[in-house]
Parts: C-alpha cells; structure tokens; sequence
C-alpha cells in the first residue's frame, strides 16, 4: 500500500489516496498514518471507498470509545445491529415510511459536536451514502489558526476564561440560531462550563472553542459583557480564511478533528435525499491551555502543602 497525500488547503485538510478502507483499517502502518495525517492537518478525505458498517465503527473506535449518539425517541431505522453508527438522513425507507435517521435538509451554523457533553467527541467520520447533486458542502475550520490569528491583547483577555455552554434545542441550525429568542438567564447558568481557550491535546497548540449560542454565558461576567465577548469572537472566526469547503458525495469517507475545528454545512431542498453515515469517538475533557496549576506537593508534610497551595486554591474560589 503506497499512501498519497494531498493538501485540501494550506490550513486544514488532507486529501488521502492509495487506500482500500475495507483492508487497510487493520493495518497498524495505515492507521498510524492516518493519526498523523489528523494531527498535522485535522481532517482527512478517502474518496471512492466501499466499508461494512463494522469496518466504519472498528476504524473510528482506534480514536477512542464510541458514542451513541443516536436521537433518543426517534422510531428511524440507523443501521439494525450497529448501534453506534448514527444514520443522518432527511430521506424515509420506501417500504415502512420510517425515516431512515436523525437530520432534516437545513443549513447549519459554525459549531463544534457536543460541547455540552463532559467528554465531548475527538474524533467524528461520516461515510456518505447518498447525495444530491450538486452535493451540499460541509465546511471545516481550523480553530487553532483562529486563536493563533486574534489580537494579542484579546489573546491576554481571554486566557483563563470559561464558559457555559446551555442546552438549546436544534441550535445548529441557521434559522434558530438568528431567530431564536434568548432562553431565560437562570436556563443559560445550566450546562457545562469548559476553557475558552483550549489545548489542542495532540500539538499542545490552543485553540479557541467557542459555545454555539452568542448568548451564552461567560462564568463571572454579566450578561451584556458575555455576549459583547462572544459576538467579537466569532465575528472574527467567520471572517477566518483557515477553512476548507468539502461537498461529500457518494462513497466519500471523511474523518476530523472535532476538538480542534468547528464545521457547517449548506442545506438542501427538500425533496432531495442526503443521508450519511456518522461515528464518534470520545475524546478528552477539555483542557485549558492557560491559568493556573497546583504546585507538586509530593513529599511534603500537611501544613506545607497546604501553604504552598494556599494561593492556587484562592484562584480557584475567586472564579
């Protein structure tokens, strides 16, 4: 096997060739590559590909454990016997009327996966199954270029910073996302607070990782302060040039970073059919890239542990 490599774009994105998913997922040297290829360049597309539904789900588990991440409550068929593989699909099974999995055919927004999770997902693959033509495209961006890009005084601003990131219903999508009114403030306090700033685990690089909702919550900062933050953060990420348009067609297989990046997509009329397989591997808790750490204590007695912590745990109190 003689593996290709061809950048999408300068920023992000690698086109792999010379591979045969279905034989190469057991091939530690393939797989090796493949990490590699991810950390230097978060997202790679192997066009043309034919893969078992455990061949999809064996090679995504190599990034972490999987995920189901299927909609709870939705009758949609998914793939019977592969539970972690969920079916995204504006299309129906012609004999039972089901739907053939979760989605609908509406644009989306910038965002990463599951960012109210603890233990949002490192990985994401999708496998396409069937699309329009022309194919829709689902863009990705490069968050570490974004940070990277920010004024330096911005940069120093938001260093330490956290946010909650609050549940939303179907926030992802273009229209509830310009359209939808704010949920209640005390709703906002509750969800799942992670660094602004994040360490990309694999480069030890930050990033910056953004919350969907502008009206999210920065902890310790007002509502207007919050949201003023948020709206210049991610005014800056959609002028960001670091991205790369990928219009997925049949049999295309693509794999990224969702730790790292942020995608969207275009949307599609509606009697047109787009269904895609998707797995997700776990990934780890986010780490900030910056702020304080506990000094090493090892050795010491109890009272000076407790003295040279003692500055590092009014940090903690004063957030």
């Amino acid at each position: 096997m003689t593996i290709g490599l061809s950048a999408m774009t300068p920023d992000i994105g690698v086109d792999m060739t010379g591979v045969n998913l279905e034989d190469a997922a057991k091939d530690p040297g393939f797989l090796r590559a493949l990490r590699a290829a991810l950390e230097e360049h978060l997202l790679v597309r192997i066009r043309g590909q034919q893969i078992s539904p455990a061949t999809m789900t064996d090679l995504a588990a190599n990034f972490g454990p999987l995920l189901d991440i299927r909609r709870a409550g939705s009758d949609a068929l998914h793939v019977p016997g592969h539970d972690m593989i969920k079916v995204i699909s504006n299309e129906r099974d012609p004999g039972t009327g089901r739907p053939l999995g979760d989605g609908n055919c509406s644009a989306q927004v910038w965002h990463s996966d599951s960012t109210i999770w603890e233990v949002p997902p490192g990985h994401i693959a999708f496998y396409c199954r069937n699309a329009p033509d022309p194919a829709p495209a689902t863009r990705f961006l490069n968050m570490i270029k974004v940070y990277e890009t920010l004024p330096e005084a911005t940069k120093e601003r938001i260093r330490s910073l956290k946010v909650m990131h609050h549940v939303f219903p179907r926030q992802i999508e273009v229209a509830v996302a310009k359209e939808a009114p704010s949920l209640p403030v005390e709703d906002r306090r509750v969800g799942r607070i992670h660094p602004l700033v994040r360490r990309h685990i694999a480069t030890n690089q930050p990033l910056l990782y953004l919350p969907v909702r502008r009206d999210s919550l920065v902890v310790g900062w007002s509502e207007e302060d919050s949201r003023d933050l948020l709206e210049e953060l991610w005014e800056h990420t959609e002028k960001s040039p670091y991205f790369v348009s990928a219009a997925m067609e049949l049999d295309d297989f693509v794999i990224w970073d969702n730790s790292a990046t942020v995608h969207s997509r275009e949307g599609w009329p509606e009697d047109a059919g787009r269904t895609m397989w998707h797995v997700s591997a776990e990934g780890e808790v986010p780490t900030p890239r910056y702020g304080g750490r506990a000094p090493n204590t090892i050795g010491l007695s109890q009272e000076e542990a407790k003295a040279l912590t003692a500055p590092f745990m009014q940090t903690i109190g004063a957030e």
